[in-house]
């Protein structure tokens, strides 16, 4: 199992929570092939960096995902990602 998760910083403003719902969640949507949900974080006390919101694309092989990035609206994706970088954090888990 490989996941690509992504975790939105906390902040004073909302408007990187709409934006991404708006443009983040379709995109994930289509490349997973079913309705990704956006969870909100309760807690994480332990880290420097602290998080409002988490969502994650789970597929079955590292080479899946390359396929699944390397579609219309996974190239999409990874602009956004790489435009928003201030705002999320990208973890990749690799479950060999």
């Amino acid at each position: 199992m490989y996941k690509l998760l992504i975790f939105i910083h906390k902040s004073k403003e909302s408007s990187f929570i709409n934006f991404f719902r708006n443009s983040f969640l379709p995109l994930l949507n289509e490349i997973q092939g079913n309705e990704i949900k956006l969870a909100e974080v309760e807690s994480n006390l332990l880290l420097e960096q602290k998080y409002s919101h988490f969502c994650e694309l789970t597929v079955n092989s590292k080479a899946e995902m390359d396929n699944k990035l390397n579609s219309s609206a996974g190239r999409s994706l990874s602009k956004l990602l790489m435009e928003s970088h201030q705002h999320i954090t990208v973890i990749t888990v690799n479950y060999k």
